[in-house]
C-alpha cells in the first residue's frame, strides 16, 4: 500500500512539472489570494498598532471633558451651543469628588497667531496647569515645564510642540528665545517630544502656558474649554465618565430632559472605533482571499479535468498493470492538492517579499501576523483538494478497456 502511494506521488508530481506554465496558471489566483491575506493582514495589524501607540501618546486612561453640547456631522463629533459651561470649580470638583480620577488637568486653549522675529505661524495655544504632563503623557526634549509657582503668578513662559519649533525657528534652539503669542511676549523654557498626529489633528502643533496666564492675559476669560482627567486605572474608565458626568449634570443643574452641556470622550471610545474599522478592513481581505481562492479552485479544476482527457490512455494502462480505483483516486487528488499548497507556497514567499518591501519602501508597519500565514496556506491545500476530487473521482471511474483504446 505504502508503495502504491509512493508511485502514485511520484506519478503526480512528474505529470505537473511537465507542463510548467499550465501549474503556473492554474495556481496564480491562489498565490494572489495567499500573499493580499499576508500584506494586507500585516498592514492593517500594523496600522492598528501605529493608532494604539499614538492614543497611548495622548495620556494614560485618559478621558477628556469638553465645553457645549454635542451633535454628530458627517459622522464626526462636532460641539454646538455656548463654550462657557466648564469652570475652575468644576474641575477642583472632579479631582476631588470623583473616586475613580487620579490627575485632573484644567484648560482653555485657543488658535493664534504666533511671531518670532519675522517668521509666524497659526497654532493652538494651550493654557493648563503642570498635572497635565502626567495626564496627556507629555515629556521633554529640551529645557523644562512650568510649575505651579509660574502658573499662580502669571509668569509668561511657553513650552513649544516640535512642529511649532520647526515652523519658528528652524534648525537653530528655542529654548530662551521670546516669541510673541497674539500682542504678548513669552520666553520659551521647553520643547515637548514628538506625539504624532491622531484622527488627522497634529498634537505637536500645539504651545503649553500657564493657564492663569493664558485665562488673563492672553483671552481673557473665567471659563475653561476642556478639563483633561486620568482615570485612576484603564478598567476605571468608564467608572470614571460615569461618576464626571453623574458630577457635572449636578452642578450644572440639568434636568434629566436636558441634554448634557458638555461633550466626553474617552481612550476606551476611540479605541473601539479603530477596532471597528480593523475588524472591517480583516472581512474585506479575507473576502477578496475566498474569492481568489475559490477563483484558483476553478483554475485547478479545469486543468485537472484537462489532464484527464489528455491521460485517458495512460489511466487505462495503469489499470491493466494491476492500479485499483483507489490508485488512479489517490494520484489525481494529490495532484490537484499539490497545485493548491505550491500557489500557498508561491503566494507566503511573494507576501513575505511584499511586506519587506512595504516596511523598507513604503515606510509601513508591517506586522505578520502567523496564525492568518498558516490559515492561509491550510486553505489553499483544501482548495486543491475539494476541487480535485471530481477530476480524481471521474478518472478512477474510467472504463480500462475504453481508455486504453483511446487514441494518444
Amino acid at each position: 500500500m505504502r508503495d502504491r502511494h509512493l508511485s502514485g506521488i511520484r506519478i503526480a508530481v512528474k505529470s505537473l512539472t511537465s507542463h510548467p506554465m499550465r501549474l503556473g496558471l492554474a495556481v496564480m489566483s491562489i498565490t494572489i489570494g495567499v500573499a493580499s491575506v499576508i500584506v494586507l493582514v500585516g498592514i492593517g495589524r500594523g496600522a492598528e498598532l501605529e493608532v494604539r501607540g499614538t492614543i497611548d501618546k495622548m495620556g494614560t486612561n485618559l478621558v477628556v471633558v469638553s465645553a457645549g453640547r454635542s451633535r454628530v456631522i458627517k459622522g464626526q463629533l462636532g460641539e454646538i451651543g455656548m463654550k462657557k459651561t466648564l469652570t475652575l470649580r468644576d474641575a477642583t470638583a472632579v479631582a476631588e469628588e470623583c473616586p475613580s480620577v487620579g490627575k485632573v488637568a484644567p484648560a482653555y486653549a485657543k488658535k493664534l497667531l504666533v511671531r518670532f522675529e519675522d517668521m509666524t505661524h497659526s497654532t493652538k495655544i494651550v493654557g493648563t496647569v503642570p498635572s497635565i504632563r502626567e495626564v496627556r503623557n507629555l515629556s521633554l526634549q529640551s529645557g523644562s515645564f512650568f510649575d505651579d509657582a509660574e502658573n499662580r503668578l502669571m509668569a509668561p513662559v511657553a513650552v513649544l510642540g516640535p512642529t511649532v519649533v520647526e515652523s519658528l525657528f528652524g534648525g537653530r534652539y528655542p529654548v530662551g528665545n521670546s516669541i510673541l503669542i497674539g500682542k504678548v511676549s513669552f520666553r520659551v523654557i521647553g520643547v515637548t517630544r514628538p506625539k504624532g498626529s491622531v484622527s488627522g489633528e497634529d498634537q505637536d502643533d500645539q504651545i503649553l502656558v500657564p493657564l492663569r496666564t493664558a485665562m488673563k492675559k492672553l483671552v481673557n476669560v473665567t471659563y475653561l474649554s476642556h478639563i483633561f482627567v486620568e482615570a485612576t486605572g484603564s478598567n476605571n474608565m468608564c467608572s470614571a465618565a460615569d461618576e464626571i458626568k453623574s458630577l457635572l449634570r449636578e452642578r450644572h443643574r440639568l434636568r434629566k430632559s436636558r441634554e448634557d452641556d458638555f461633550v466626553m470622550q474617552n481612550q476606551a471610545d476611540i479605541l473601539e472605533a479603530q477596532s471597528s474599522v480593523a475588524r472591517t478592513f480583516n472581512i474585506l481581505v479575507v473576502g477578496i482571499a475566498v474569492s481568489s481562492l475559490v477563483i484558483g479552485g476553478v483554475g485547478i479544476l479545469g486543468v485537472m479535468l484537462l489532464s484527464v482527457q489528455e491521460r485517458t490512455r495512460e489511466i487505462g494502462i495503469r489499470r491493466a498493470m494491476g492500479a485499483k480505483k483507489r490508485d488512479i483516486l489517490f494520484q489525481f487528488v494529490v495532484e490537484a492538492s499539490l497545485l493548491g499548497i505550491s500557489g500557498g507556497i508561491a503566494g507566503l514567499f511573494i507576501g513575505l517579499g511584499a511586506s519587506v518591501g512595504a516596511e523598507l519602501i513604503g515606510g509601513m508597519l508591517v506586522v505578520l501576523q502567523p496564525d492568518y500565514v498558516f490559515l492561509s496556506l491550510a486553505f489553499s491545500f483544501a482548495t486543491g483538494l475539494i476541487f480535485g476530487i471530481y477530476p480524481a473521482w471521474k478518472a478512477a471511474r474510467l472504463d480500462p478497456i475504453a481508455a486504453l483504446n483511446t487514441e494518444a
